[in-house]
């Protein structure tokens, strides 16, 4: 039987992530519709996310300490990470994340919990329960697919190239 954490470990890549108020407003799109994002699980039990808006302002100094006001609240409001440890309630597949550091700093030595689902290689994240994000109660909803297949693929794929080309050599050696 296959655990959910085997199928957790790696890579993943953010397709979406979308903010649903509870009050029933319309939903957002915190990090912008195109969101830019990795999260990572190891099979230590530790794990890693960013998450981006791609639209955020860039920095006019290319020092990252010198940032107007505008662009600074920009790149706070653009950009989550947070580290930790997880650990995975299978009977009910949740996901536990014991935040040690954060790029908001009120989550660290926290918890925060998702509901886990999988359709192949693509990962939903949901939270369970609802975090205060722009002034309102949401529930988070993201989509991943994860990455290293494609590079798996992708290296099966050259080592195929490589043994037919060296298969061509060797045939075209031995006509001489």
């Amino acid at each position: 039987m296959t655990t959910i954490k085997n199928e957790l470990i790696g890579t993943w890549t953010l397709l979406s992530y979308i903010e649903i108020p509870t009050n029933g407003a319309d939903s957002t799109f915190p990090m912008g519709k195109s969101p830019v994002g990795t999260i990572m699980y190891g099979a230590d039990g530790h794990m890693s996310v960013q998450i981006s808006n791609p639209a955020r302002l860039k920095f006019s100094s290319n020092d990252r300490y010198v940032a107007s006001e505008e662009e600074a609240e920009a790149n706070v409001k653009g950009f989550i990470a947070f580290s930790g440890s997880y650990h995975i309630d299978n009977r009910n597949a949740i996901l536990k994340y014991h935040i040690s550091n954060s790029s908001f700093p009120n989550w660290e030595g926290g918890i925060q919990e998702r509901k886990i689902d999988f359709e192949g290689d693509i990962l939903y994240l949901k939270s369970v329960e609802p975090i205060l994000s722009g002034g309102f109660y949401v529930n988070s909803y993201m989509t991943w697919r994860r990455i290293e297949k494609e590079e798996l693929i992708s290296r099966r794929e050259r080592f195929l190239e490589i043994a037919a080309s060296k298969l061509n050599s060797a045939s075209l050696e031995d006509v001489d």
